[in-house]
């Protein structure tokens, strides 16, 4: 997270943005699993696998703003997925990105043995403000299951500021939308989904044996005291 000042976080802009950001990225999360690839990959709809964790575009309304990657390959829209240690995964896509656009993608937990759930999300975003009236908003809308969060950055700040928005129910499947909402002369450096876990613990084979074997003590002994 790049900040100048606490209301309005803003960066340089073109490739000095794309190589200083990507790079703090990499060092921020040198110990943790990173995946990063140009936005026209992302936007084919190929599904992007991590660790345990997948990202897959499904929808996305053009505004002709991030498909600049396709315009000025020399300064692409880059997508960073994969973890960023202490339980965190983060979606990130870093470059010059004007807006408006929408865009929708899954992000689905793959591992093996369904241990691993969706416990937070936050909204954050780095912004460059050429305008009197500030970037503007940022929307990102999650859904899942029973339920659904709409979050706002706007003019930079996270949202929530500070802890994660909970998400209920041990899912492993969420559907998110961004929406970008610039004003004239903003621009995005950086726009990061970032997503929390957890983990279900089970007990081990042993302790299972232990559980059932002094259940069955328990109900001898109330069987005894019967007779």
């Amino acid at each position: 997270m790049m900040t100048t000042n606490k209301s309005t976080k803003t960066f340089a802009t073109g490739a000095a943005a794309i190589g200083v950001l990507a790079g703090s990225v990499f060092t921020a999360t040198s110990a943790s699993a990173m995946v990063m690839v140009n936005w026209s990959v992302f936007k084919s709809g190929t599904a992007i696998p991590e660790g345990d964790k997948q990202v897959k575009l499904t929808s996305y309304v053009d505004g002709g703003s991030i498909d600049q990657s396709n315009l000025l390959p020399a300064l692409p829209v880059m997508v960073i997925f994969g973890d960023v240690g202490g339980g965190e995964y983060r979606l990130s896509l870093v470059g010059e990105i004007n807006g408006p656009d929408t865009f929708t993608y899954e992000i689905s937990i793959l591992d093996a043995f369904p241990n691993n759930y969706f416990t937070g999300v936050q909204l954050d975003s780095d912004v460059n403000v050429n305008s009197p009236l500030g970037y503007g908003d940022i929307t990102k809308e999650v859904i899942w299951t029973g339920g659904s969060v709409l979050l706002t950055s706007t003019d930079g700040d996270p949202d929530p500021d500070g802890a994660f928005f909970p998400i209920p129910g041990n899912l492993r499947t969420l559907t998110v939308t961004d929406t970008l909402i610039p004003n004239p002369g903003g621009s995005l450096t950086s726009l990061s989904n970032k997503f929390t876990q957890g983990t279900k613990t089970t007990p081990e084979p042993g302790t299972i044996l232990g559980l059932l074997a002094v259940g069955g003590l328990g109900m001898v002994s109330r069987f005894n005291k019967q007779k």
